[in-house]
């Protein structure tokens, strides 16, 4: 299984209100390089990594006027990628979104959110990430509100191949994290580990 990572810088800028890319000479969110120019070579790295799964770091907005999945998945089909559906967690209240794009034919995914919306006082499990924490931020005794601008995404991901080819019993969920420091400037380059704002629970036998 490939799974990769991809901050693409202002992938927003490159798509309308409809979710229509905008391919055209006008500038990108990348300084001096033109909408046209960033979204082929996009294309050009996506399809070169081939992954079976990406999880887009600085996905497009998602909001009342505009969808990140559809966004997403219009660009998939504009370079014929295999990793052709999308999902997105929680919504930001700002721009710019955590998404994945995956294979349909090779695995299931699915939002799969973690804790407790509202635990009570001991409770030993966690708060979700759209929850609200309060905590004493300045010292001055009194206990703010605090959320997560950008929450991160949990994703369950399932191998179809495994599930056709092993019993239940041998196939063991697996939830897996690692971090990402990656700082590199080049496109291709940005393909990392998967970041510690991504947890995936993958099947594995």
């Amino acid at each position: 299984m490939r799974i990769a990572t991809y901050n693409v810088e202002w992938f927003d800028h490159l798509f309308d209100d409809s979710g229509a890319l905008r391919d055209d000479d006008g500038w990108s969110g990348r300084q001096n390089v033109t909408r046209a120019e960033q979204t082929r070579a996009l294309g050009a790295v996506l399809r070169a990594i081939d992954a079976d799964a990406v999880m887009v770091i600085e996905a497009p907005d998602h909001n009342g006027r505009r969808s990140t999945v559809k966004a997403l998945q219009t660009f998939a089909r504009r370079f014929d990628l295999r990793a052709r559906s999308a999902l997105i967690g929680f919504p930001t209240d700002t721009q710019q979104e955590i998404a994945l794009l995956y294979d349909p034919a090779v695995l299931t995914a699915q939002h799969d959110p973690r804790g407790t919306l509202h635990p009570r006082p001991g409770d030993p499990d966690v708060m979700r990430f759209d929850g609200t924490w309060r905590h004493d931020i300045d010292g001055d005794g009194h206990a703010e509100p605090v959320t997560w601008s950008k929450p991160p995404l949990e994703v369950a991901l399932r191998s179809r191949l495994l599930a056709e080819s092993s019993s239940p019993s041998e196939r063991r969920p697996v939830l897996t994290s690692a971090s990402s420091t990656t700082s590199a400037t080049s496109e291709a380059s940005r393909i990392a580990m998967i970041p510690a704002s991504v947890a995936l629970m993958i099947s594995s036998p």
